[in-house]
């Protein structure tokens, strides 16, 4: 699947010439909207009040975007239509690719019906009616459908959250079609997907220029992509992110994830019963080779997995790093700064929630690394993702800023402390796999 950066004019959804300073604070506003729903779906969870359901092959290569707040699309051609060559016989759209969903769904044309509602796209909704290949699964007749979860004859979707989110959709199988190793379209009969009728407080919005029509669910569940089509993908998925905008990179499937020839690191996956994420034993952190004085109580997973621990999530861009370890890193570079004493202490940016920030100076003294203990492999953070320049403090001073953002209820590893490693979610063998990598060498 092709990964291009969102802002690089390749992209449909090029934003013009943004500067710095407005991608930097989209990127802050996608990730603190992203780990507020986090926190609404796993507080729903916990509560058991709102349903438990994620919203938010030859070599199968659907053609990505880079998402400028720490989100992915791909790009699917979706149905079977008459056309006339050279015209498709499929419908495109975008959908926002997510390790923490699990049902893909698409808008439909229901919507538009008296008392359902949609959101506004560019493009009109997929006109399932239409579709050749389209078939609403029956009730209680698929593996996927639960006793009860029934609209009429058809097998239904209810999905509510704490924030007042709603998506109500068909189970239903179509032909999905993607772009391949081969650069022409694969069509992959029968993936079973949502076909959504009613939504409630969705908007991919204005930014996104209504181009978004549904979710590609990467989370770990029966239902994901890369579970019910098992037979394409092997049960295994790689991502290799980077954040320069002119870099392709790949979301691969299968036989198509590459091995670094310098080996892997490997640590556990670890899942909780009815919760997608991929969460990873976090064990300690090393700021400039020197392991923190935290309690490892601090990264435990609590209450069956809706509070505490750390997961990985390519939806949200910058870390979260849960109170008491992100209070200790503070504490570790306040004082690893006060030799240099030419560094001057900033003041809070004006947009950005950054805590720890300093005055931008020419050159800049010797930055250090961050490690991330998870069990039985490290994953070390440069300091050209660890820190990030900002624009400006309250009395206009430039600031380079540690770019991460406190969290009271757990940690979030975003895009932006994943770039330039190939990561491997192997979920036959439930581990995670990755190592450093140029993810401008097609990774």
């Amino acid at each position: 699947m092709e990964l291009i950066h969102v802002d690089s004019p390749a992209s449909p959804l090029y934003p013009g010439n943004i500067s710095y300073e407005e991608e930097i604070q989209r990127l802050i506003d996608r990730s603190i909207a992203r780990a507020q729903h986090l926190h609404y779906t796993l507080a729903s969870l916990g509560n058991n009040n709102v349903s438990q359901t994620i919203i938010n092959p030859l070599d199968i290569r659907p053609k990505l975007e880079f998402y400028p707040y720490g989100s992915y699309l791909v790009q699917v051609g979706i149905g079977t239509f008459d056309a006339t060559f050279p015209a498709r016989s499929f419908n495109t759209y975008y959908l926002y690719t997510d390790t923490g969903s699990i049902l893909t769904w698409v808008l439909c044309e229901d919507c538009l019906k008296p008392g359902n509602q949609c959101f506004q796209t560019k493009e009109p909704p997929f006109p399932n009616s239409k579709s050749k290949s389209y078939v609403a699964l029956c009730c209680n007749q698929n593996p996927f459908c639960k006793t009860g979860q029934c609209t009429g004859p058809y097998c239904s979707q209810h999905d509510e959250y704490m924030d007042g989110t709603v998506v109500n959709s068909i189970l239903s199988a179509e032909n999905f079609n993607f772009l391949s190793s081969s650069g022409q379209p694969l069509m992959i009969p029968g993936v079973v997907f949502g076909c959504a009728y009613d939504i409630r407080k969705i908007s991919f919005g204005r930014r996104e220029e209504f181009k978004v029509a549904g979710l590609l669910g990467l989370g770990y569940a029966s239902i994901s992509f890369p579970l019910q089509q098992s037979y394409q993908t092997g049960k295994v998925f790689s991502m290799c992110l980077t954040r320069q905008r002119e870099i392709q990179t790949y979301l691969r499937f299968g036989k198509d994830v590459p091995t670094p020839p310098g080996g892997l690191r490997v640590t556990k996956l670890v899942f909780f019963k009815d919760i997608p994420y991929y969460y990873v034993n976090l064990l300690a952190i090393s700021v400039h080779g020197q392991k923190l004085l935290i309690d490892p109580n601090v990264f435990a997973v609590r209450n069956q997995g809706t509070s505490g621990g750390c997961f990985m999530d390519n939806g949200t861009s910058f870390t979260f790093l849960i109170r008491p370890a992100f209070n200790a890193v503070v504490q570790f570079l306040e004082m690893y700064f006060m030799r240099f004493p030419r560094l001057i202490r900033g003041g809070r940016p004006l947009g950005p929630p950054f805590e720890l920030c300093y005055k931008w100076m020419t050159p800049l003294p010797p930055l250090p690394t961050l490690t991330f203990h998870f069990e039985n492999a490290d994953l070390v953070i440069n300091p050209e993702d660890l820190f990030i320049k900002v624009n400006a403090d309250q009395q206009g001073n430039d600031l380079f800023c540690l770019a991460f953002i406190a969290n009271d209820a757990r940690t979030i590893l975003g895009s932006v402390h994943q770039s330039n490693y190939l990561f491997i979610y192997d979920l036959n063998q439930k581990l995670l796999k990755f190592a450093p990598e140029d993810c401008s060498k097609n990774s």
